[in-house]
């Protein structure tokens, strides 16, 4: 079966880890997580427009794939 890439919405923001989290605990001044940036307000935009699609793409394609699972159910039990 084929793996697919689930999106998220939140693409603005940086994605920590472990680390990057307990290293947190040190950081008294509250700067430590920089925000992904665009050059542009217009390129800003369109990736957060695209994500938008890809989000809805995602939300049509997971309402199909339920609806495909409960039809095979309703299939095999009769």
């Amino acid at each position: 079966m084929k793996k697919l890439h689930r999106y998220t919405t939140g693409f603005l923001f940086s994605t920590p880890s472990f680390f990057s989290g307990a290293g947190t605990v040190m950081n008294l001044a509250g700067n430590y997580y920089d925000f992904n940036a665009s050059e542009t307000d217009f390129e800003a935009d369109e990736v957060a427009i695209a994500n938008d699609f890809r989000m809805v793409g995602q939300d049509f394609y997971d309402v199909l794939e339920s609806i495909k699972i409960d039809n095979e159910q309703l299939i095999s039990a009769k």
